[in-house]
């Protein structure tokens, strides 16, 4: 069963499986890299945007803390990290 980042369980670390870089832009895919966000990357969901929004995302890559759109988070599979 394929877990996509946008549904990842808040608090849990996750490892970055797949990302489809096909189904952005090159703008959203540099900012996603620059972002350290690519495959074999940990990280941890952190909190969503409100009750009524599921957007953005806030993670932890690293020591860094980022927000991505939920459009985004949809577009990267995870797996439970190791």
């Amino acid at each position: 069963m394929i877990k996509l980042l946008d549904s990842a369980p808040l608090g849990v670390a996750v490892r970055i499986s797949r990302i489809d870089w096909t189904a952005m832009s090159q703008a959203e895919g540099r900012r996603l890299r620059e972002f350290g966000l690519m495959e074999g990357v940990e990280v941890t969901p952190l909190h969503r945007g409100s009750l009524f929004s599921r957007d953005p995302l806030a993670l932890t890559v690293g020591r860094m803390q980022v927000i991505v759109r939920a459009r985004q988070a949809a577009m990267i599979e995870v797996e439970p990290a190791a």
